[in-house]
């Protein structure tokens, strides 16, 4: 087998290990709670050592928020998609399709790891920073994608409404309020645009 070949097994069964690791502990958390769970536990689950664990993950927290990479790389790729629609409108809205879309794959995953951080204050907070993260990340790939300079005002804005819109969606979505979570992302986008027309003709 050549060389190229054998990297690619090896980095192949590497993501399998650590997507077991994660799948195991996420499964533990859910259905007896994060602070009674321990690495020791997960790996008995996972049926690996301590050190297997410690190789992929720095902490039992980092398997909560090992999504993290995964999804800002989708945020970024809807970013540069949607960098060529018309107008800065189009553009927020074409980015939050797109990473709708992405998030919507992922419900199962979202859901659990959603019913493992809601009644757990450390876990929540930093799920909040982490979407603080996002929505830094967005505003700085609008101004990208418009050629404008990073930490402009309306990029900011656009993309904290961004933020709330699909925090809206995604609870509409869940609660079977909306057939898709594209759906729902729509519906809140028009609901902030009839929202910004009533707004600017009260001046």
């Amino acid at each position: 087998m050549a060389r190229r070949d054998v990297a690619g097994v090896r980095a192949r069964k590497r993501r399998q290990v650590r997507q077991h690791i994660e799948d195991c502990a996420l499964r533990a958390f859910s259905e007896r709670g994060f602070d009674d769970v321990t690495v020791e536990q997960v790996c008995r689950d996972a049926g690996v050592s301590p050190a297997t664990f410690y190789r992929y993950f720095g902490a039992k927290e980092e398997v909560v928020f090992a999504y993290r990479d995964g999804f800002l790389e989708a945020l970024r790729d809807a970013i540069t998609e949607a960098g060529g629609e018309p107008s800065p409108v189009a553009q927020l809205r074409g980015v939050l399709k797109r990473f709708a879309s992405y998030l919507q794959s992922q419900a199962g995953t979202l859901a659990m790891r959603d019913q493992i951080v809601v009644h757990h204050p450390g876990l929540l907070a930093r799920t909040l920073a982490v979407q603080r993260d996002w929505e830094s990340e967005l505003a700085e790939g609008l101004a990208r994608v418009r050629s404008v300079p990073p930490g402009d005002f309306l990029c900011q804005l656009h993309a904290a409404i961004g933020l709330a819109v699909l925090r809206v969606a995604l609870r509409q979505w869940r609660a079977g309020q909306a057939p898709s979570l594209s759906a729902a992302t729509s519906r809140a986008l028009a609901a902030v645009g009839d929202f910004a027309a009533a707004f600017s003709g009260t001046g």
